[in-house]
């Protein structure tokens, strides 16, 4: 079964105290970075989005509007945190909660804001800004960047979602090793 958190470093000191070559430091840290990746690329598109709608003042007294700054604002918070706490595991190699907690909260909340986000920016898609062109641009891109803001989460979604099954199948977060050939 692949090492945990913490047992990483104790598998090492035990493995050098006998006098056995330690056992490999870390797997890679490929889905953290991916993960790091989608979660920047979510802070960057529903900050955008949220500051278009703010920005957007004939909008904002319809509700929809309203809705899409909030949601966008709520997930550009969510994915700040989450950016940090991915930086974090790639550059440590550990989760910030015990991984278990960590793995279904960042499965259930990338969900959660996700949809949140698409329903946001969908119920505004359809009717434009009410004003000049130059408004109803802004309104629609700010439209564009929750919809995208909506992808990148689905995807870190698909990627926590691999994460999880691969705890439930071997106990880690990480993917287990391929099985050594027998000839």
């Amino acid at each position: 079964m692949p090492l945990q958190n913490g047992a990483r470093a104790a598998a090492a000191v035990a493995a050098e105290a006998q006098g056995k070559p330690p056992h490999p430091a870390r797997p890679r840290p490929v889905v953290a970075v991916l993960l790091l990746l989608f979660r920047v690329a979510a802070l960057c598109a529903s900050a955008s989005a949220a500051a278009l709608a703010a920005t957007h003042g004939a909008a904002l007294r319809r509700a929809p509007f309203r809705l899409l700054l909030a949601a966008d604002a709520i997930v550009a918070v969510y994915s700040a945190f989450e950016a940090a706490a991915a930086a974090w595991e790639a550059a440590r190699g550990a989760t910030l909660l015990p991984e278990p907690v960590q793995l279904w909260f960042d499965f259930g909340h990338d969900q959660g804001f996700g949809y949140m986000a698409l329903a946001a920016a969908s119920s505004c898609g359809g009717g434009g800004g009410g004003g000049d062109a130059a408004a109803c641009a802004r309104g629609d891109a700010a439209v564009a960047l929750g919809f995208a803001a909506f992808a990148f989460l689905a995807v870190a979604a698909l990627v926590t979602g691999f994460r999880v099954a691969c705890f439930l199948a071997t106990g880690s977060r990480f993917a287990p090793p391929p099985a050594a050939a027998t000839y």
